[in-house]
């Protein structure tokens, strides 16, 4: 395999070794669900349910996507 293939498939695969670089450090996988609970507004929360209805993805999927899209 040369270099540049090896670095591509590295960055493509990089979210599941840090996944598994979390898992070495603290012994609990990264993926499991915790139930939070937080306060929206009611037009945020009807914005959620249209999307989700819409997408067919669940609530928690879609905030899921959205944080890890905005939070680094």
């Amino acid at each position: 395999m040369l270099p540049r293939e090896i670095r591509r498939i590295m960055k493509e695969n990089d979210k599941y070794a840090k996944i598994l670089e979390e898992y070495d450090r603290t012994g609990k996988f990264p993926l499991e669900k915790i139930r939070r609970s937080f306060t929206l507004k009611r037009m945020t929360v009807n914005k959620l349910k249209n999307t989700s209805k819409d997408t067919g993805k669940s609530m928690s999927d879609i905030i899921d996507n959205l944080v890890d899209d905005n939070i680094k």
